[in-house]
Formats: structure tokens, sequence, C-alpha cells
């Protein structure tokens, strides 16, 4: 009950402030976008596609107060994302990179968003399912065939990037320890899907035994999670939709994740998910907790009285 409640709170006061630029009311207008924040080069929305494709969309995060570095318009946001590609493409063995969103213009398609208000979770705890994913949403980051990656330029209290499907987040001003691009490429995969519960090696919650979702600091991407040796009725990352070049035989973690989610939380009652049929591993089918869509999130009832009981029953 104390969630659901601190998600009407939520929704109530970004449907109030988020929206209202222009406002007569300078109570009620939309600061996160400021006159000193407008600059050369800058766009504060998702720029017109030179593709129907799968893409991976980047934005600049910050909050009210936070000073703008000007990642995304110094190239700083792009160098960092080209190499963590490159480490991406090095892990599948040269085979596969990541799909990038680009402008027209040839360049990194590069969002800036700057919060109006400060949330309480928003140097600490959770940013999936919480106000981050919620405002973004609302801003029109929302697009059922981009996975949304935050370079947020701040300072979080326990995590230096955080992932899950729809939205992946990495805290610039964190301790990457090894380096801020597998900490990318982590929290991508999360925002894909993986690990899914059926993946050899699955623990804690999406996370793995070794590799590049485990805590042993490498990049490598063990068999469980890329190329399996033989077909188990599991996601296989290089099927992936997100993955260039393309699969013969690609999956969309939308449908998979959001088909979950409906099965746990009865989320978009009135949309029709459908996970492939070739995937039909029970550890897969039979996950009924902890499982989330953030597709529509703001303008959906999340059913989330039964995710307590769910937990009870099984652990996630």
């Amino acid at each position: 009950m104390r969630r659901l409640i601190n998600f009407l709170i939520a929704i109530s006061i970004l449907s109030t402030f988020a929206l209202a630029d222009g406002h007569k009311d300078p109570k009620r207008r939309d600061l996160s976008i400021r006159d000193t924040d407008k600059k050369s080069g800058r766009y504060f929305e998702d720029q017109p596609d030179i593709t129907d494709d799968y893409q991976i969309h980047l934005i600049y995060f910050l909050g009210p107060d936070e000073k703008d570095r000007e990642y995304d318009i110094n190239g700083k946001a792009e160098k960092i994302i080209m190499k963590a590609n490159e480490k991406f493409f090095k892990a599948t063995k040269n085979k596969q990179k990541l799909k990038l969103d680009y402008r027209k213009d040839g360049k990194l398609d590069i969002s800036f968003v700057r919060t109006n208000y400060m949330h309480k979770k928003f140097y600490t705890g959770g940013w999936n399912m919480n106000f981050p994913d919620y405002y973004l949403n609302l801003k029109g980051f929302n697009n059922p065939k981009k996975i949304y990656l935050s370079l947020a330029d701040i300072k979080h209290k326990d995590d230096t990037g955080q992932g899950g499907f729809h939205h992946a987040y990495v805290f610039l001003k964190g301790d990457f320890g090894t380096s801020i691009h597998r900490t990318i490429n982590h929290e991508i995969l999360h925002a894909l899907g993986f690990a899914y519960p059926c993946q050899k090696g699955q623990e804690r919650g999406g996370h793995m035994k070794s590799g590049i979702l485990s805590k042993d600091g490498s990049h490598k991407f063990p068999r469980a999670l890329y190329n399996h040796k033989k077909d188990y009725g599991c996601p296989d990352l290089k099927d992936s939709v997100y993955l260039t070049p393309t699969s013969d035989t690609p999956f969309d973690p939308f449908q998979i994740q959001c088909s979950l989610a409906q099965t746990a939380r009865g989320i978009l009652p009135d949309m029709k998910f459908e996970i492939p049929k070739r995937y039909n591993h029970k550890k897969l089918l039979n996950l009924k907790c902890n499982q989330f869509c953030t597709y529509g999130v703001g303008t959906y009832k999340s059913d989330l009285k039964g995710r307590e009981s769910l937990r009870k029953k099984k652990k996630c």
C-alpha cells in the first residue's frame, strides 16, 4: 500500500510540473528547460530517426541543481559510448555491435534532460520503476522500439549504474573501478532484459556468476549469455534486435518483458504481448514476480498489490 501511495504521489507531481512549460503561473513553469541550458548543438527531444530499426538512444541527464558539464555537446558522451560499443564488439569476438541512434547529420543523437523536481530517490535507491523512469517517459522517451541509456551527471549514493528493461542509467560521478565502459554495457544488457532466469548461471535478479553481468570485473560474454552452444528455449543475446548485424532469428525484448510484467502485475491490460514460442523454458514462462515494463508508465495503473504476496511465496 505504501508503494502504491508513493507511486500516485509521484504521478501527481509530474502531471503538475513536468509538462507545464509556458504556464502563466511561474511556480508551475517547467524549469527543466532553462535559458542557461539552451546551447548551440543541444537537443531537448529525440530527433527524427534515419531508420525505422530498433535503436539505443542516449540521454545526458541532470538533476535540478547539477552543473552542466556539456557532455552532450562537447563530444565526451559520444566518445564514451563509442568506446563502450567497441568493447561490446570485442566481447562478441568481433561479430556484433549495439545499434545506436543517429541524427540525419550523421552524429549520435543525444538528448539533454534536466529534472525540475528534487525527488528523494534521485541520489539513492533504485531508479527503475521510480521517479527517473516516470519522468523520462512523460518527457517522451517512451518509444517501444528504443532502449534509453542515460548518462546521469551525478554521484549516486549506492551505485555506479542501474538498469531495467527500457531504461538504463550510468552515474558519471561514480567510482567505476575497472572502467565506465564495462558499467555502460552491463546496464545496457539489463535494459535488454538480461540475464533471464533461464540463463545458466543466472543469479541475483538479472546477474550471472561470471562475465559482464557478474562481480568479477571482466568484460567477457559467457556462453550462457551470448551464442549458446544449443537452443534450450532461452533468449540468446546474439538474437536481440538491438544488435547489428541483425540475427536471422531476432527477438524483441519488449514483447518478453512486458508479457512477463502483465503476468506479474497486470499492467497494460489493453495491450497484447507475446513471448516467441521458441522461448519455452519453464524458468522463463513461470516467472511471476518482480517483473516490470516501463512502456507507458505514468499512464497506466500499476497493480502492485500482487507483488508483496508473490515475493513471500517465491524468491526472485
